[in-house]
């Protein structure tokens, strides 16, 4: 009986050491948690649609992409920001949250029902984007955005929703909610159960766009008619409006019922402008670093991801193809990411905050160097490695790097991050945290897609392949400043 006993104990120990959680707490964790899945599950289908549109087209292709950020995303992202950094002057929080959801519904309502079917339409003539790239051959790679610009704009609009609606609105109502001293145990948590929608997301995906009809394509599923791909694609569009519509149920929720005394959500206005809240981030050192931390890991991403995405296209062959791939590796990403949330729980409440940030940029470059040397295999010439081809290799190298870079940073860079913001004043918060989020994360990505971008018009015949032993070099710059950041960042922090 007291071995019984003992061997009991021992587990309600290990259960709330994995998952510590009080019941008292259980409503408010479940009901935080289903919003964070419910807007996850949406990124991750946005992600996956707006990457198929642009790169996976015949028409376009990854290197489009260095060129979109500069000249569409992140002048979306700074007007983004400049209109969230009126709005906190002069609207209730809960209100901005309801317009920011909702304008981004009727885009998505707008693009499925109007823009997409009436494509062909819209967009100039093939023929006048070929004489264009005909015309001007170093800038070919800038064609495709207006030659295909709805797809442009969809794009662009599901890449401003990462931003805005995981990494600022809901990061910032979490942190309103959960105190600085249950955050060690919430924030993992979350993972376990907001990261399903990634799960989630890849089944829904890979069941809309499962192959039917199929013809074999090298152990592959088959290619559906482009009818039918249109079909599905409005289809999954309208199921990320019907989830909105469920995330505004869930925060009015929670607002309203769980957690009305815990939050002030009145208006509080600021003198400090949106210039202002730029210069904060460089005048208060903790923010800075901050930015460097964000800067380091979306530049880092971006340029494994474009050059990634390029050898995904070739691999997979059309749209469908892509598409589904793209879904299975969204699952892989939750699934890691859930084992690692139970991971991160015991090492937020075991470990130091710099131990658990570190683990996120020593996974992103240990396998940044593994693609690295991919790469260099196939730009060398080798059509096979170890019996494998060289393609396939770069591509399932390259997944790796993805579903280690992103899980680690859903469950250790993100929460770290956002303890960071803990030790801020409440302006620094608001306009501080939407500058380095929001336009902060979008300028280090366009700054990524710039440095392509020159490289790419300046090399003539030039792809992400012939390009990348230049990006290697400056990666490892990039990783430096990581952990320089880092460093400093922890001696704040003592």
């Amino acid at each position: 009986m007291l071995v019984f006993t003992t061997f009991w104990h021992r587990i309600k120990r290990s259960s709330k050491i994995l998952f510590p959680i009080k019941r008292s707490e259980f409503s408010l964790f479940f009901s935080i948690s289903s919003l964070m899945l419910l807007i996850l599950f949406n990124t991750s289908i946005l992600k996956t649609l707006k990457d198929t549109l642009i790169i996976a087209d015949k028409n376009s292709g990854a290197e489009v992409v260095n060129f979109l950020k500069i000249f569409v995303v992140v002048p979306l992202s700074f007007i983004f920001v400049f209109l969230y950094s009126k709005a906190c002057n002069s609207i209730d929080n809960r209100f901005i949250f309801y317009i920011v959801i909702g304008f981004f519904t009727v885009f998505l309502l707008t693009f499925a029902l109007f823009l997409y079917p009436n494509r062909e339409f819209l967009h100039p003539s093939l023929e006048k984007i070929n004489y264009l790239k005909s015309m001007y051959p170093r800038l070919k790679w800038i064609m495709p955005i207006y030659g295909l610009w709805t797809y442009s704009l969809f794009y662009s609009f599901a890449d401003l929703w990462c931003s805005m609606c995981l990494s600022l609105l809901f990061w910032q109502f979490a942190n309103q909610i959960i105190s600085k001293e249950d955050s060690k145990r919430f924030y993992g948590s979350f993972a376990i159960i907001g990261y399903l929608g990634l799960i989630i997301a890849g089944y829904v995906v890979k069941s809309i766009f499962k192959m039917t009809n199929a013809v074999k394509l090298k152990n592959v599923t088959s290619i559906v008619s482009e009818n039918a791909f249109d079909t599905r694609l409005i289809k999954i569009i309208l199921i990320t409006c019907a989830c909105n519509c469920l995330i505004i149920s869930i925060y009015y929720f929670i607002t309203h019922h769980l957690s009305k005394k815990a939050i002030s959500f009145g208006v509080k206005k600021s003198k400090t402008s949106l210039l202002n809240s730029f210069k904060i981030i460089f005048k208060q050192k903790q923010l800075m670093y901050i930015m460097f931390l964000v800067f380091c890991y979306n530049f880092s991403i971006n340029v494994i991801e474009v050059t990634w995405k390029s050898q995904l296209k070739k691999f997979a062959g059309n749209k469908s193809n892509y598409i589904f791939y793209v879904g299975t590796i969204n699952q892989v990403v939750g699934y890691a990411t859930i084992f690692l949330g139970f991971i991160s729980n015991i090492m937020f409440q075991r470990c130091s905050w710099f131990t658990c940030a570190m683990l996120t940029p020593i996974l992103a470059c240990f396998t940044s160097l593994l693609f690295l040397s991919s790469i260099a295999i196939k730009y060398v010439g080798w059509k096979t490695i170890l019996g494998f081809s060289s393609l396939g290799v770069c591509v399932f190298v390259g997944i790796v790097h993805n579903v280690l870079s992103k899980s680690g940073k859903y469950v250790f860079f993100d929460q770290t991050k956002e303890m960071s913001y803990m030790h801020l004043d409440q302006d620094s918060k608001t306009k501080g945290k939407a500058a380095v989020d929001v336009a902060g994360s979008r300028l280090s990505k366009s700054l990524s897609g710039q440095i392509q971008a020159i490289l790419l018009i300046i090399i003539p015949n030039s792809s992400q392949i012939k390009i990348f032993p230049y990006l290697g070099a400056l990666l490892m710059l990039i990783f430096a400043l990581w952990f320089w950041s880092l460093k400093k960042l922890d001696k704040m922090h003592k």
